[in-house]
């Protein structure tokens, strides 16, 4: 499974790790992340080097790793700083180190060389710091390749039929254009002069028969980061008389065929509202985990092991024009990254 190795990935939530020691498969490599004791974090391979049992049934001692089976204790370099059996510390006992910088709320890791990790490089979603937005994030495992996922929101055609119970029971005939900047890669839909649709409706103060316009627009950059812009506004009127959110949406490979799906969902509607925000959070559940992952789990499984959709031939749809070009996008960056050795 060839993977764009050179590019910050998102590898957990910041306030997933703590004190302790937290483990996840990133790149289907095993990844021991922890903090320092100033708090800085610090990734490591979850693997000792002496006999190759997880570090993370160890201990953390300090800045230390020490490694559970025998002891071995590794410093935040990958370096084995201590012994117990004899003193003697073998050059080779070494563990593999990832460059990790804490932005936005997330831990990005680098799974490339290192001194190709450039911190200026890491994916721009300052709008996650900033104050008057309200903020409603999430986590989910997903049984399928991460293009799968990319797939899924570069071709929004899909919502008012998978997730009919949100968007509403009629499918609107819409607008759609694709644009690539460079390496970035963006997917609009306008859908004007619609009925509102549900999901909308219960935060309208103007009634729920609302004739609006509604947009959705996705920017990717690779590897697996989208944002998404969608909102309605009255029919006709700037939207910035309507409602509007912003979905960000990250994709990091655990596997070919799995995923870790890291999503935050901000609007600037109803903020400091609790009930709101546990009704963003149920339509998460109800629309990412019980609707988007079942089905393309389900396609995961109905393509077996073959990961690349484009080798098995699809038909093809005009709005699966954003997808394609990601997919082109993405399989050009890792041909060149191969090429460059």
């Amino acid at each position: 499974m060839a993977f764009l190795r050179n590019a910050w990935y998102a590898a957990a939530w910041a306030d997933e790790v703590g004190d302790g020691l937290f483990t996840r498969r990133i790149l289907d490599e095993p990844v021991l992340l922890y903090r320092n004791d100033a708090g800085t974090p610090v990734a490591l391979a979850d693997r000792c080097p002496h006999r190759f049992v997880p570090l993370h049934r160890g201990r953390k001692l300090g800045d230390r790793i020490e490694c559970g089976y025998h002891g071995l204790q590794f410093d935040p370099d990958g370096r084995c700083v201590a012994n117990p059996f004899d003193g003697h510390l073998p050059a080779a006992a070494r563990v593999k180190t990832y460059p990790v910088v804490e932005r936005h709320g997330l831990l990005w890791l680098w799974m490339g060389e290192p001194a190709r990790a450039a911190t200026t490089a890491v994916p721009d979603f300052g709008y996650l710091d900033e104050p008057g937005w309200a903020k409603v994030p999430g986590y989910k495992q997903v049984q399928a390749h991460y293009e799968l996922l990319v797939d899924n929101l570069a071709d929004l055609s899909h919502t008012h039929v998978l997730h009919r119970s949100n968007m509403g029971a009629e499918s609107p005939r819409g607008e759609h254009a694709v644009q690539q900047d460079g390496d970035t890669v963006r997917s609009r839909f306008w859908y004007p002069a619609i009925r509102i649709p549900p999901m909308y409706a219960r935060y309208w103060d103007r009634g729920g028969d609302e004739v609006v316009d509604r947009w959705t627009e996705i920017t990717w950059n690779a590897p697996g980061c989208v944002r998404l812009d969608a909102g309605v506004t009255p029919a006709g009127r700037p939207r910035e008389e309507g409602l509007a959110g912003i979905g960000t949406h990250l994709f990091t490979p655990e596997t070919g065929t799995s995923t870790h799906y890291f999503y935050c969902q901000v609007r600037n509607y109803k903020v400091g509202d609790a009930a709101t925000d546990a009704a963003v959070r149920q339509w998460q559940q109800t629309a990412f985990h019980g609707e988007d992952a079942p089905m393309i789990e389900a396609q995961q499984r109905s393509m077996g092991a073959q990961t690349d959709l484009l080798a098995m031939k699809p038909v093809l749809l005009a709005a699966d024009a954003g997808a394609i070009r990601i997919r082109r996008v993405l399989a050009a960056m890792i041909a060149r990254e191969a090429a460059a050795g």
